[in-house]
């Protein structure tokens, strides 16, 4: 039976594997015969008086303004543009009255939350709406797929968790993304979980290479040691560097020369993010990867490609550990302070690939047993 289907996910905007996981549920859906809405919940824009006070607070403190609306919207431009033409999206809602009348007047038969860290209440605009509490309808079908706590520790307040424990037992079914969220459910939310694949690991390598070679704007690369960081730092260039070196390859990399964090410190741009498909492309074209990652290190598991993984702890360990844990390649990981490792020949990595594609079956009999 064809479900009209709304998935929640975090918010949409500057970051590519947010945007790569929301793809990727839209396409495994459509392929089951579904028809995918991705809900676009926005964070409601700060009164003017914020504004004012925060502007203050960064003229006294000798900071350079952050980012209008306008310039984030013309820095992120390529992808929003991929977005608009790749993802079915509703209206943007940016409050719970909203999102509540967009329900009430749409026929939506199931909602799937999922995935990237959508239950981690510090990077969520509403974590209440993640677990539904706008829903008035009892015959919409509720379900996780992939739920991300990002950490192996409960960051709820007692207030969020009691509600958020009510809310997750009228779920009809719960997946979360990491082994440690099964634990997180039972023992904090009262609910039984199970442990399935990230969104973007449901598709194959063939799927990706099919939409950069309709989408693709840049030339293909030579190849070379591709950098991906989400919080950069001169240890982590430093790192790549060294690999690079050992390798005998020269680096790369598909992303702005300054981040949005940058701005803030007054740094001198370009500031303007590329296409998303030019970031894939870096993958699926690099001899070797090195990343914070976490979708940057999954698109290296999908293109079979060597990489080491440089962990931010502020960001969570727990979505890295359990998905290398699983495919045997925890010795992929390192932390800042950790010795140089010995580069990796620049040869495909491709000793999971059968345990990958169990996990796939597995996971997406999972997704289409809960949908039919």
């Amino acid at each position: 039976m064809t479900m009209k289907i709304a998935i929640m996910t975090q918010p949409l905007g500057h970051n590519y594997g947010g945007i790569m996981q929301a793809w990727a549920l839209q396409q495994v859906l459509k392929g089951m015969g579904h028809e995918p809405v991705t809900i676009d919940r926005q964070p409601a824009p700060p009164s003017f008086a914020y504004q004012m006070v925060r502007k203050a607070y960064r003229v006294l403190k000798g900071k350079t303004p952050t980012p209008s609306e306008a310039a984030l919207a013309d820095i992120s431009r390529h992808l929003r543009s991929f977005t608009d033409e790749h993802i079915v999206m509703s209206p943007t809602l940016n409050s719970t009255a909203k999102l509540r009348a967009h329900f009430m007047s749409t026929a939506y038969q199931g909602v799937v939350v999922g995935s990237d860290q959508t239950w981690r209440p510090k990077y969520s605009p509403n974590i209440y709406n993640f677990f539904l509490d706008f829903l008035t309808d009892t015959r919409i079908r509720r379900i996780s797929y992939a739920s991300s706590f990002g950490v192996d520790n409960w960051e709820f307040s007692p207030k969020e968790t009691k509600r958020c424990a009510k809310l997750a037992q009228q779920f009809a079914f719960i997946s979360v993304r990491e082994t440690s969220g099964i634990e997180l459910c039972a023992k904090h939310l009262g609910v039984k979980a199970q442990a399935v694949l990230d969104p973007t690991l449901l598709l194959t390598k063939d799927d990706y290479i099919a939409l950069l070679e309709k989408n693709s704007t840049r030339p293909t690369p030579k190849g070379g040691l591709y950098t991906y960081f989400l919080d950069k730092s001169p240890k982590k260039d430093d790192v790549a560097q060294q690999l690079a070196v050992k390798a005998g390859l020269n680096t790369f990399k598909r992303q702005a020369d300054r981040s949005i964090q940058d701005w803030e410190t007054g740094a001198t741009g370009p500031y303007l993010m590329p296409p998303v498909t030019d970031w894939l492309s870096g993958f699926y074209h690099a001899n070797f990867v090195v990343t914070d990652s976490f979708h940057g290190m999954v698109f290296s598991i999908i293109f079979g490609k060597p990489f080491m993984v440089i962990l931010n702890p502020d960001r969570g360990s727990a979505r890295f550990e359990s998905l290398l844990s699983q495919l045997g390649m925890s010795d992929r990981l390192m932390s800042e302070s950790d010795p140089i490792p010995h580069a990796a020949p620049p040869t495909p990595c491709t000793s999971y690939t059968e345990t990958l594609a169990s996990l796939r079956a597995l996971s997406l009999g999972t997704l289409l047993a809960q949908l039919k």
